[in-house]
């Protein structure tokens, strides 16, 4: 087998990118710079490389945008026009300094291996125990955020039956770049991800020091997200509800001021870590703003994300920011809410579900206008869940994922149809192209199996 790309793991250039001046200005040489200490893997768990979140091409894929010709003929590379007309029969190695989603996810694992390993040879003491089990759940917490993304863009759908055989994700877990990589089974790479978060959520403190910390309800709650896309709604359910015991605040949007240019961007208290969702292809994130119709009409006028997504451009609905601008990737109270509601649903307590539902609703309405939801079936009330999710978690990077999953259900499955021109693209239900190709210098240079 060959070695896993070192392009994509050499820590220094990242470790360099990230680290506070003071602390590159104590260590000059190059040599010296490997964290030794607690406070040197602190800083390297809250560097830069942390803040984002790569599901740009899956963001790109879902029928949460629409394009002009003018827009698609405005894109700068060949392979943006494909991502967004589903015909990518390539991930090619970008220029101009675009990172790619693997080389995002495998640069975010890289530092975390080296804290991981880096802790086994400092000792846990009674005085030192907090900062340390802090860093070990943090980077345990971003490494299986970095997997599960990976997962999502470039694997099949978890499927039970078949997750043993359906290839996985490499599930690099050392910090050396000599060490021979393979994928591993789909089952292999969300049993790791399952293993890892439980352990992170037992080591993670219940408050943030600040807002790009991590926390217990963060890591629960990225949790409830990983079994919810295993279609483990049991597990979904229980980890959703430790998530919201240990955190569980709602902005009331009727607090926000919808003149401000992002009015959602950064005053959110609702997100367990400020993440952006990076879209490494700029061409593409200003086209990204442009919602259909059929999304914008979704809406209550009494509802006030009407407002605060959305405003209308020559008598078209825009997103309120691009991608960029975005801090909302993360896992919040709200996707918490829905997947617990979700779940409940599914799993014949419609009560349950509809009572989540209306507490999340009543802070996204103008004060005395929410009329609570009600339900007669398991299925109505799902029904009712699916299509909040779809309005609440716009521009989450989930969307494409969803469709995986609800692609298997007949009674949610969508073919999704792009108009460009005169040209018409379509994506039907479970199609392969739900599976983007992982980048071509990747097997080129390591022989990994293609999807």
């Amino acid at each position: 087998m060959k070695t896993i790309l070192k392009t994509l793991l050499i820590f220094t250039s990242f470790f360099l990118s990230g680290c506070s001046k003071e602390w590159l200005e104590e260590k000059q040489d190059i040599k010296l710079i490997v964290p030794t200490t607690l406070s040197d893997l602190d800083l390297l768990m809250n560097t830069s490389i942390f803040s984002y979140d790569g599901r740009g091409s899956m963001e790109a894929s879902c029928d949460d945008i629409e394009i002009t010709l003018e827009q698609y003929n405005s894109l700068w590379y060949d392979f943006d026009r494909k991502l967004v007309t589903w015909t990518v029969d390539e991930f090619p190695k970008l220029d101009g300094g675009y990172t790619d989603e693997w080389d995002y996810a495998y640069s975010q694992v890289q530092s975390c291996n080296v804290a991981l390993q880096s802790l086994e040879k400092i000792s846990r003491t009674e005085s030192n125990g907090i900062l340390y089990d802090r860093i070990k759940g943090t980077a345990l917490y971003h490494r299986s955020r970095a997997f599960l993304n990976l997962a999502m863009t470039f694997c099949k759908y978890y499927n039970k039956a078949t997750a043993e055989t359906d290839l996985g994700i490499p599930l690099k877990l050392d910090q050396d770049i000599n060490t021979p990589i393979f994928r591993s089974s789909l089952g292999q790479t969300y049993q790791r991800i399952i293993d890892d978060l439980t352990i992170a959520a037992s080591l993670l403190p219940r408050n943030a020091i600040s807002p790009m910390h991590i926390t217990n309800a963060g890591a629960y709650g990225l949790l409830a997200r990983t079994y919810l896309f295993m279609n483990d709604y049991q597990h979904a359910l229980e980890t959703a509800e430790k998530s919201l015991r240990l955190y569980s605040i709602l902005d009331d949007y009727n607090t926000f001021n919808p003149a401000a240019s992002y009015p959602l961007a950064f005053n959110s208290k609702e997100v367990h870590i400020q993440l952006q969702l990076a879209n490494p292809y700029s061409s593409i994130s200003g086209l990204s703003s442009q919602i259909p119709f059929e999304i914008y009409s979704l809406y209550d006028e009494n509802d006030l994300r009407k407002i605060l997504y959305f405003k209308i451009v020559n008598g078209k609905p825009v997103w309120r920011g691009d991608l960029l601008s975005n801090q909302l990737a993360a896992t919040a109270t709200d996707e918490i809410m829905l997947i617990g509601a979700e779940c409940a649903a599914r799993l014949g307590d419609k009560d349950g579900a509809v009572a989540l539902l209306n507490s999340l609703l009543k802070t996204r309405f103008k004060t005395g206008t929410f009329v609570p939801l009600s339900a007669n079936t398991d299925i109505e009330v799902l029904d009712l869940v699916l299509i909040e999710r779809r309005k609440e978690l716009l521009k989450r990077g989930l969307r494409f994922q969803d469709l995986k999953r609800l692609n298997k259900e007949t009674r949610y499955a969508k073919a999704l149809t792009r108009i460009v021109g005169e040209n018409i693209y379509t994506l039907p239900p479970n199609d392969k192209r739900y599976v983007l190709p992982i980048p071509q210098y990747i097997i080129n240079y390591n022989g990994l199996e293609q999807n």
